[in-house]
């Protein structure tokens, strides 16, 4: 079944008949979501069948394109900061690039199903996310190391080194960093001499082109997720919209939603309590709480909470396919359908206005909706809280 199929005539509304996806998925009705006999393999059925078929065509790929594109941006203006000899403009240039790049990314966070995900934790996972991105697993210390040693060129440099050497949390340190280094002074780096042998041209230079061989990973890698769910890769959308079939990480339709309503947990456990909770000191943390925060080197802890609440609203909604609010309706749930909706554009709101901050009230605002999400929803659709949200009560 074709890409183009799908988009035109699967996921324009929530209202498909049974009729139509039996033809269209070519598989039998079974009963909805939450009755299904666990001991019989099913795929998935209206409306869960035309939610999972959308989560492809109208929320991650349209999302990974807009990625690219900004990459393709990144690329353009770390380059220019690259060959511009440290030239403060061309490195503003450069930051305004990747501020913009990571306004589509932090969306794409709330987004790991399957291949995106950790091969740990999720199903299909193949740890492509911390390739591109694995805060909270940094290490600016490091990416200091790593610019000195000027070894970011070499064919198997992203191959050998860990995951918080590279990535857009590295970028964010080369672009952002003050001059001098961050690490202790019995590193290396400090205790050898080589960072002041470079001296402030030299590390400049060092860090835009350490800053461009990110990038251009960065690109490669994404576009590894971008085969994955393409009709040329492993098109993992069709794998997931036709649970039980040959090829489907998942035997049931009830196994397919859940999947995806594990990914919408992101705003729990990672967005909630480690960008809101901890630096708020309202999670484990009890000193330096403020040293846990994202984003601090571009200042952007609280415009990325904004694009995490996009995310989450994208694939809620599941774009203009069908999505879980329209799955709560046909099940006689509207209200927590809009509650969900109101409560995601509160906080929203908080998020994106201009003076906005990490703060108790964006925290509290977030905290709605992710209540709405582990207590009435959950509780609606008979799904599986996962495992690292079940315990959490606050």
């Amino acid at each position: 079944m074709g890409v183009g199929f799908l988009r035109a005539e699967l996921v324009q509304t929530s209202q498909v008949s049974w009729l139509a996806l039996v033809a269209l998925f070519g598989v039998a009705v079974v009963p909805p979501l939450g009755c299904e006999d666990p001991g019989t393999e099913t795929a998935a059925v209206a409306p869960e069948a035309a939610m999972l078929a959308a989560v492809g065509p109208e929320v991650v790929w349209p999302t990974l394109d807009r990625m690219q594109a900004a990459l393709t941006d990144l690329d353009d203006a770390v380059s220019a900061w690259e060959q511009a000899d440290g030239d403060d403009a061309a490195r503003a240039r450069a930051r305004d690039a990747f501020l913009a790049a990571m306004d589509v990314w932090q969306e794409l966070e709330v987004m790991q199903v399957g291949p995106a995900g950790s091969s740990l934790t999720t199903t299909a996972g193949l740890d492509l996310r911390d390739e591109v991105y694995s805060w909270p697993t940094v290490n600016p210390c490091r990416v200091d190391q790593e610019t000195v040693r000027a070894a970011f060129d070499e064919p198997a440099f992203f191959q050998d080194n860990l995951v918080n050497t590279y990535g857009l949390d590295a970028l964010e340190h080369l672009l952002y960093a003050p001059a001098d280094n961050v690490c202790p002074n019995q590193v290396d780096i400090n205790a050898e001499g080589s960072w002041e042998d470079a001296g402030p041209d030299g590390i400049s230079a060092l860090r835009s082109a350490y800053g461009r061989a990110v990038v251009d990973e960065v690109a490669r890698q994404v576009s590894a997720l971008q085969a994955q769910w393409s009709e040329q890769g492993e098109d993992f959308g069709t794998l997931l919209s036709q649970p039980g079939t040959a090829g489907s990480p998942y035997a049931t339709g009830q196994e397919a939603t859940n999947a995806v309503f594990d990914a919408l947990f992101y705003l729990e456990t990672s967005t909630k309590d480690r960008k809101l909770a901890d630096p708020l000191g309202l999670g484990d943390c009890s000193t330096a709480c403020e040293a846990l925060a994202e984003g601090m080197a571009s200042d952007s802890s609280a415009v990325w909470v904004a694009g995490n609440l996009r995310g989450f609203r994208l694939l809620f909604t599941g774009g203009q396919g069908a999505g879980f609010d329209d799955l709560l309706r046909d099940l006689g749930h509207s209200d927590v359908a809009d509650r969900v909706l109101t409560h995601t554009d509160e906080a929203l709101a908080l998020a994106e206005a201009p003076d906005a901050v990490i703060d108790e009230a964006l925290y509290e605002a977030v905290k709605r909706v992710t209540d709405d999400l582990k207590g009435d929803l959950a509780t609606a659709m008979a799904l599986r809280i996962p495992a690292e949200a079940a315990g959490d009560n606050d």
